[in-house]
């Protein structure tokens, strides 16, 4: 008689927690995270990228990421047959900020060693342009001087071409002619160095983004050393199948 009422003692203690586990309660959790395109790991083993999940009540893992975002890790507690709201907006990322802060000195330089040199130079070759069109008609003067000389009607036409007004438009070719070629000179200074410049900006390296989070959210631990540190990862391979 006492060994069937221990036996139905065991019994009725076996099916308690079968009993417990069958009277838990579930809760719907939605989530509000900022920026849109996130993706969650729940509780270490999921990843999910839904905006409302049912879970059983009680505590749950979430690690929240997105790109250009760092991880965030937290845990929410369900509530039984209750829905509730999270709102979490998403930091960027250290990388992220510095490869941010990298681009635009990158994009700076690219401005100053490029974009500078060759606004210079344009301007020295329309200054050039110019300077030409100037030479040009300070030459066609001549021409014409040299034209009329020939067919100059009277003595006193001759002595005035002759004295007065070819002598002063040789001085205006002159100056025009020096004055094309400094400015030609100062172009040409300036098309060598943008050259030069475009070549040496293209040696510098534009600086990449690689998001350590994503690593990391997906599983990879970043491990410290004295030449800057290493991923390093892990394996897991299931031998009972």
């Amino acid at each position: 008689m006492n060994l069937r009422i221990t036996l139905q003692t065991l019994a009725l203690a076996a099916l308690v927690p079968a009993s417990a586990l069958y009277a838990q309660t579930s809760g719907k959790l939605r989530l509000q995270i900022d920026p849109p395109g996130y993706m969650y790991r729940l509780d270490h083993r999921f990843t999910l990228q839904k905006n409302e999940v049912e879970l059983l009540e009680g505590p749950h893992r979430f690690s929240f990421w997105a790109p250009q975002r760092k991880v965030v890790d937290t845990t929410l507690t369900i509530i039984g047959n209750r829905a509730s709201t999270f709102t979490l907006r998403l930091p960027f990322s250290t990388e992220y900020l510095v490869y941010q802060r990298d681009l635009d000195a990158y994009q700076k330089q690219m401005r100053l060693m490029r974009t500078l040199p060759a606004i210079l130079t344009v301007g020295a070759l329309v200054y050039t342009g110019f300077q030409f069109a100037n030479m040009k008609k300070a030459h066609d003067v001549l021409d014409d001087d040299r034209a009329a000389y020939d067919v100059a009607p009277s003595p006193h036409a001759i002595t005035v071409l002759k004295e007065q007004t070819m002598p002063a438009d040789k001085e205006a070719f002159r100056k025009a002619r020096n004055k094309f070629a400094v400015s030609a000179g100062v172009t040409a200074l300036f098309a060598g160095t943008t050259a030069y410049l475009y070549w040496r900006s293209g040696q510098r390296a534009k600086p990449e983004f690689i998001d350590k989070e994503k690593l990391r959210f997906d599983g990879l631990s970043w491990m410290p050393g004295p030449n800057g540190g290493t991923w390093q990862g892990g394996l897991t391979w299931n031998m009972t199948r």
